[in-house]
């Protein structure tokens, strides 16, 4: 059959010199991200206590608590209470849950004997929007609200933020393959983790960064520019690999069909490319193959949740605002949810990242023969963007997108970041740091406030009332029955930098002598 296809790298390629740097530039990005973690409680974390704790994907213990959480019409095959989204996310940060679950258990557990003895129940939580309150009110009541705390906290921690730093990871194998140096290479990667909204969006369990995290890992496989994949494993094997990744895509999100087609498109025009028109055909069925899991499992999911293998979860979903558009509420592409997508202040692609701008020059430079991405990574990552923005733009609930912030694009980020580092080499030093800087400062301060409002919002509340960080901002809006003590930001920032400093600044022959020195002892 057929051997493993040449990567296609750049004439000058790095390879990894200093041992450990990418687990420093791992366990880094770790840090941080956790630092910036988010108390939201989203729909994707209702199944995730559902399936650990009850077994079950119904959520009708939760009824009314999400506005996505509804009602199986009564033409569904099958009744109960369900979301209208895909379980990929909430079935990964399951199993981080589930293996925290016993230490959950006996917190909670605590907790609650703790209320049963008090005359009356004082805690509050003081926010100026009233669903907010309302659901604290109700999760209160039910006595899931710690529990709810602890689930997202461990989902957070154990599953979104070392699936971000390993994207991060491999982001800097990447640019290596592409030519850039080891410690370039590093620094990019943390622009990647911190001047992108990676760091925004990796605060609490979301799919749509999965997406994008899964699908950078996917074309990492079948790439491979530094070649270590292909010593390891077969092209089958990186084709089964890749094409499980795009599976897992889809099972996040029905989008995930786009970043799953086209890398598995791209993995046929490399076999045609470079093996001929002969492994054309196994490549697809290979990747197929791969792929094939995860969607098995949710033709599983929405048969067991809904009586029909095949239809999505938004099929069956009472109507709301824009559903009476095209099916769903997804039409034909709109001009103004293009614009939207690319440029509103409050989630707009290149607002919430101006540092990406500086893909839009790609072109011009690799017309001039100046750029290190080849030609068909570069078109891959063009064609990824392309088409998610031309998708959402016919979705109507882009228009909804504020509440969260940036979501619907950020598949999109990592593949799109290539191209905009390819533009930094070749642009005036001054522009590229402007860039970065903007870039940081942005993503930076949508991490710490989350404003709704947008980013001129986010960078003033910075400006005006300093650094702030998500989990204190909740913690202060809640009555010391949780915290008895007034919490501020600096402590963790100064907690964080120690480990920072230590992950870079111990080394292995340190370890080694301490270990030496206690085994003399």
């Amino acid at each position: 059959m057929s051997t493993t296809p040449a990567s296609s790298t750049p004439a000058r390629a790095a390879t990894p010199r200093t041992p450990g740097i990418q687990w420093r530039l791992f366990l880094t990005c770790w840090v941080i991200f956790c630092l910036h973690f988010a108390t939201d409680f989203v729909r994707e974390h209702f199944l995730v206590t559902s399936i650990v704790d009850d077994r079950s994907f119904d959520l009708g213990r939760y009824y009314e608590m999400h506005p996505d959480i509804f009602r199986n019409p009564p033409e569904a095959p099958h009744g109960g209470v369900h979301h209208g989204a895909n379980p990929g996310m909430s079935m990964i940060g399951a199993i981080p849950y589930a293996l925290f679950k016993p230490l959950v258990d006996v917190v909670v557990e605590k907790e609650l004997a703790g209320r049963t003895g008090r005359a009356g129940d004082d805690a509050a939580y003081k926010d100026p929007r009233a669903k907010r309150m309302e659901f604290y009110r109700r999760a209160r009541e039910l006595g899931v609200d710690v529990r709810f705390g602890l689930l997202g906290f461990i989902t957070m921690v154990f599953c979104m933020a070392p699936l971000s730093a390993l994207s991060a990871v491999i982001v800097m194998r990447l640019l290596m393959g592409m030519g850039w140096s080891e410690r370039a290479s590093l620094w990019l990667s943390f622009a990647y983790a911190f001047c992108t909204p990676i760091l925004f969006r990796t605060a609490y369990l979301n799919q749509n960064i999965g997406i994008g995290l899964f699908g950078i890992m996917g074309l990492a496989v079948l790439w491979d520019p530094l070649r270590t994949a292909a010593q390891r494993w077969s092209w089958r094997m990186r084709l089964m690999a890749s094409g499980f990744l795009g599976g897992v895509c889809f099972l996040s999100d029905y989008s995930g069909a786009i970043t799953c087609g086209l890398i598995g498109v791209y993995a046929v025009w490399r076999a045609m490319e470079e093996r001929g028109w002969g492994d054309v055909i196994p490549t697809g069925l290979w990747y197929t193959l791969g792929a094939l899991p995860p969607i098995v499992m949710l033709w599983f999911y929405q048969w067991a949740s809904f009586g029909n293998a095949f239809l999505p979860p938004q099929n069956w979903m009472p109507p709301v605002e824009w559903i009476e558009v095209g099916y769903k509420g997804v039409g034909g592409p709109q001009p103004d949810l293009f614009w939207m997508l690319l440029a509103d202040t409050r989630f707009g692609l290149f607002t919430t990242s101006p540092f990406l701008l500086l893909a839009l020059a790609w072109p011009f430079y690799a017309w001039r023969g100046q750029t290190r991405l080849p030609r068909r990574e570069a078109l891959l990552c063009a064609a990824i963007t392309l088409a998610y923005v031309v998708f959402f733009s016919a979705v109507q609930y882009t228009r909804l997108q504020w509440v969260t912030g940036i979501r619907y694009l950020m598949p999109v980020i990592p593949f799109l970041f290539l191209l905009a580092v390819d533009v930094v080499r070749v642009v005036p030093r001054a522009v590229a740091a402007v860039a970065l800087a903007a870039g940081f400062l942005v993503d930076w301060s949508l991490a710490m406030t989350r404003s709704q409002a947008g980013v001129v919002q986010a960078i003033n509340t910075v400006l005006h009332e300093g650094l702030s960080l998500p989990v204190v901002t909740t913690l202060s809006k809640m009555t010391a029955s949780y915290l008895p003590f007034r919490l501020t930001a600096w402590p963790l920032y100064v907690v964080a930098a120690l480990m920072v400093l230590a992950i870079w600044t111990i080394r292995r022959p340190a370890r080694q002598a301490f270990a030496k020195h206690l085994s003399a002892a």
